[in-house]
């Protein structure tokens, strides 16, 4: 390695030791971010005594808060339960510190891709506090009847809570306007607030889901 190569090495990791600083000092405290910030020393590489170790300053910002969308409605004029004892959605939610809410139909395609993402989450935070209700609005006379949901629900592996809205009620009421959504997937905290809203079946939803409920139960 070249003298040459060297000196102008550690002189650009100074640089960016130096505009770390100064993003945390300009920009970090306006944001209202407490930044974490880490030291790193990079020794020379060589014995002239001209180059000296340079420090290398990192900061981290914390990601932003998981903002309240509002407060979450409840299910009612329901048709039964399928899955589960509990017999409205208060008394699966007092169980729980976050219950996921999926508006689906079994016959949906979009509702079918969500299903492996859902059982993941089901398997990893069951036990930690969440619990999650399928509430499935049929948009097709076959997907109305409870023997067909019933086969339909053990095929696709649907093992949570179903709530049976079979017209549409809550559906509609959840989703405001004149277009409802299969899929549309919610996530309401324990004092009924709602901290995620999405609609459609893209694997990057699914993810922030999963990222959204592991985040909400650590802060529990």
């Amino acid at each position: 390695m070249s003298l040459s190569f060297v000196r102008y090495l550690a002189l650009g990791v100074l640089v960016a030791g130096v505009a770390a600083i100064a993003w945390t000092t300009l920009g970090g405290d306006e944001a209202g971010d407490v930044a974490v910030t880490t030291t790193t020393t990079v020794p020379d590489a060589t014995d002239d005594p001209d180059v000296t170790a340079s420090t290398v300053v990192a900061t981290t910002v914390p990601p932003e808060p998981i903002e309240v969308l509002g407060t979450a409605d409840t299910l009612t004029n329901l048709d039964g339960w399928l899955n589960t004892d509990a017999t409205s959605l208060e008394e699966i939610r007092a169980a729980n510190q976050l219950t996921v809410v999926q508006f689906w139909t079994f016959g949906c395609r979009n509702c079918k891709n969500t299903l492996d993402a859902l059982g993941r989450l089901y398997t990893d935070f069951r036990g930690q506090g969440m619990e999650i209700v399928g509430v499935h609005s049929p948009e097709f006379s076959y997907e109305a009847d409870v023997d067909n949901i019933i086969e339909a629900a053990a095929g696709l592996g649907v093992v949570w809570p179903i709530a049976l809205d079979t017209d549409k009620r809550n559906f509609h009421r959840w989703q405001e306007g004149n277009i409802g959504y299969w899929p549309r997937v919610y996530v309401i905290d324990g004092d009924n607030q709602i901290r995620f809203d999405r609609k459609g079946d893209g694997r990057a939803t699914y993810e922030q889901l999963y990222e959204t409920v592991e985040r909400l139960l650590a802060e529990v």
